[in-house]
């Protein structure tokens, strides 16, 4: 199966093209082709590549697939929607959560400045927790969760403000 995807990252969108036979996947974007072998276990994702094997959390949103690795959270965007209903439209400024969990800690604060991978909320899922990370440069402009609260995937937890421009103020939860 071959598929047009848009994965966010560092506030740009990048076209890429995904392919999958059986358990073996192709991503190619940008002239670069990655190729991997994936297993999934439940809302975790193994990734078998040839510089070894990482694990990434992986849940369906509105507009396609939100990826957790190693403190970042990124979107890949799939045409047509095959995900599960979620928030009607997400903004490039919005922080959602990436999977269905408890707030452990919540670190962002409405107008402070944050620079790109600050932590801003601490997820808990099954007995793992998962930091919920700024996916660039800018001011805290509302945070809409509290620790102990429970999310849902696709919910919105942060909204920053880009560098320079002015907050719309509100905290929020």
């Amino acid at each position: 199966m071959s598929r047009k995807v848009t994965l966010h990252y560092r506030g740009r969108a990048i076209e890429a093209s995904l392919e999958t036979h059986g358990p073996r996947t192709r991503l190619s974007a940008e002239g670069r082709e990655l190729e991997a072998r994936v297993k999934r276990d439940g809302p975790i994702v193994r990734i078998e590549g040839r510089d070894g094997e990482t694990r990434v959390a992986v849940a369906a949103g509105a507009h396609g697939l939100w990826v957790a690795h190693e403190g970042r959270t990124f979107r890949f965007d799939v045409p047509g929607g095959e995900a599960e209903p979620g928030p009607a439209e997400t903004q490039e400024n919005e922080v959602r959560a990436p999977m269905t969990a408890r707030i452990a800690a919540v670190a962002a604060t409405p107008g402070a400045a944050v620079a790109e991978g600050a932590l801003l909320v601490t997820l808990e899922a099954m007995k793992m927790e998962f930091r919920v990370t700024a996916p660039f440069d800018g001011t805290v402009e509302e945070v809409r969760c509290r620790g102990g609260d429970r999310v849902d995937v696709g919910q919105l937890l942060v909204r920053l403000a880009p560098p320079g421009a002015a907050p719309a103020g509100g905290a929020g939860a």
